[in-house]
């Protein structure tokens, strides 16, 4: 890592993989400290998205060497799953979409989703702070409204 200090670069890819009706999140019999039933995700990537990242893994591999770096250290391993989206996008009604722009569902008025779900793609690198933003607005929406859903 010394000798590496002033030269390291790192290069990433991003891929997509396209919706995929096996994955999901599924309620199981266990329940947490509330009573609250709890959940699993059930993923895995297709062959489709499997190629994509394996292409882009050695496209990233000949860059490397294509510059004549003195070593290139490729970290392969299993393909990451950080910024997992989509299920309840949001949307203008429910033909296209779960929930409007608040997180709000069309179907239940009181029910709102927050987090990457509602995203129909990431669309660029790490949605992090849109994600934060759009829950946020969400949770205000919802506070405002609450006393419609109080019955």
């Amino acid at each position: 890592m010394k000798r590496a200090g002033r030269g390291l670069t790192r290069l990433n890819a991003f891929g997509e993989a396209m919706p995929n009706i096996e994955n999901r999140i599924e309620l199981v019999d266990d329940k947490d400290e509330l009573d609250m039933p709890l959940a699993k995700i059930v993923h895995s990537f297709d062959r489709d998205a499997a190629a994509l990242w394996n292409a882009n893994f050695e496209e990233g591999l000949k860059i490397a060497k294509a510059t004549d770096a003195k070593e290139v250290w490729s970290g392969r391993g299993n393909m990451p799953t950080i910024h997992l989206m989509g299920g309840t996008i949001m949307g203008t009604e429910a033909g296209n979409s779960v929930t409007n722009s608040y997180g709000q569902t069309h179907e239940l008025a009181n029910l709102y989703v927050a987090g990457p779900g509602i995203f129909p793609t990431a669309g660029a690198s790490n949605p992090t702070y849109t994600i934060l933003a759009l829950s946020l607005r969400g949770a205000e929406h919802l506070a405002k409204s609450w006393s419609t859903f109080a019955n």
